[in-house]
């Protein structure tokens, strides 16, 4: 099954804009008349007909939509982008795929990319949020300074910190003690120590993720992977 994805489902219309229009109706040639599968990445998916084609946009009628229930719990990773923008890019489609319900892309001492091209980034989740069929799409914080996010409070959440270190359990012997988890995943550099005594002292535990050096993209995957594992 393919989804489109659609902003504007309201009551029995909808329409299809952008390059959701031009994915639907350019490239797979979609004609008036047929029947699509929509979300709106809050919940709600609905089977519709394409009632008119137009020059930039598709009208729908919708025949029947579902509502999926709120998630209960929900999953945040808070990463340093990697230099490299393709990495950056796959982080976000694999932790998406996964899983992650919030991505915070996290500016410390050692980031290395202090820019990132948030409607791009945005395009990325939207579409491997689709592909997935998550009736629910995760959301993408601007970017945190460090010290920014220590100040959040971080209620009824399990809190991670990712830092190899022969003396600490890896990350799936931890008991899982809340229904949300925060895990924090540092750039090629790592945290420095003084951020490491910051996020200690606001109750993240250091944990490892693996026993071999992983590159910040295969470290945020890997951590989601063993969080998903953990039943989060």
């Amino acid at each position: 099954m393919i989804l489109f994805y659609s902003n504007l489902i309201n009551g029995n219309t909808a329409v299809l804009e952008a390059e959701e229009f031009h994915h639907c109706c350019k490239v797979l040639r979609h004609q008036e008349g047929d029947t699509i599968h929509i979300s709106d990445g809050k919940g709600k998916q609905a089977i519709a007909q394409i009632s008119k084609i137009r020059k930039r946009e598709a009208e729908l009628i919708v025949e029947s939509i579902s509502e999926a229930k709120p998630k209960t719990s929900i999953t945040t990773i808070a990463v340093a982008p990697p230099k490299n923008r393709a990495r950056w890019e796959w982080l976000i489609e694999k932790t998406v795929e996964i899983g992650v319900d919030r991505l915070i892309p996290l500016v410390t001492a050692h980031t290395e990319r202090p820019k990132i091209n948030v409607e791009r980034s945005e395009k990325i989740l939207r579409s491997a949020a689709m592909q997935s069929l998550r009736p629910f799409h995760p959301s993408l914080s601007p970017l945190t300074n460090f010290k920014a996010l220590m100040a959040e409070l971080h209620v009824d959440t399990d809190c991670y910190l990712a830092h190899y270190s022969d003396s600490n359990p890896f990350l799936t012997k931890l008991e899982r003690k809340n229904p949300n988890s925060i895990i924090l995943i540092g750039p090629e550099g790592d945290f420095t120590k003084e951020e490491m005594e910051i996020a200690i002292s606001k109750g993240f535990v250091e944990c490892n993720i693996s026993s071999h050096r992983l590159r910040t993209e295969t470290a945020a995957m890997v951590s989601m992977s063993m969080i998903k594992s953990m039943g989060y």
